[in-house]
């Protein structure tokens, strides 16, 4: 009953050797990409706040805020060990045109949502749009859950359009 173990961790050893994504080390350059699309998340805060009030300040802001949010979550290593995707891989380097023209769909859809919705604004209830105290107005928090829903989806997809990747290339190799 025991002899599928020790075939079957080999067999997982020799896989996590062979994907770069798994076996690459620490990279300075790595982390300073990271980095910076971490701080363009909060530069794209700064934008968004100085912005709100111009024609499509809302849409263009929170499209850099997503789009640095999508590539963040999409490449690194989050949460629970998940796996990290390097734009080194080959394997993902020949998706990236793939993830490029989805976020591209994406982009609109969250493009549509936020301009209807700030063009329904005005025909909203008052207490919809009108923020208590220290708490945002209900649009604003309605509306950005429609945005965070749309990136968590559209990071989601992402990872596992890349771990399918990664399983089809292993399964060529063996």
């Amino acid at each position: 009953m025991d002899n599928w173990r020790p075939a079957t961790l080999e067999k997982v050893n020799e896989t996590v050797a062979s994907d770069p994504c798994l076996t690459q080390g620490r990279s300075i350059l790595r982390f300073v990409v990271l980095a910076l699309l971490f701080l363009i998340i909060w530069g794209g805060v700064i934008f968004l706040i100085l912005f709100a009030n111009r024609p499509y300040g809302i849409q263009v802001s929170s499209m850099v805020i997503y789009t640095a949010a999508v590539a963040l979550y999409t490449f690194s290593r989050n949460r629970n060990n998940m796996q990290p995707f390097l734009l080194s891989c080959p394997v993902v380097h020949r998706q990236i045109p793939l993830l490029i023209r989805r976020h591209v769909g994406f982009l609109a859809a969250l493009f549509i949502v936020q301009t209807i919705a700030l063009k329904l604004r005005p025909n909203l209830p008052a207490r919809l749009i009108t923020p208590s105290r220290s708490d945002a107005s209900l649009f604003a928090i309605i509306l950005s859950g429609l945005c965070g829903s749309l990136a968590i989806v559209q990071v989601l997809s992402n990872r596992s359009l890349l771990q399918r990747a990664h399983l089809s290339a292993q399964a060529k190799a063996a």
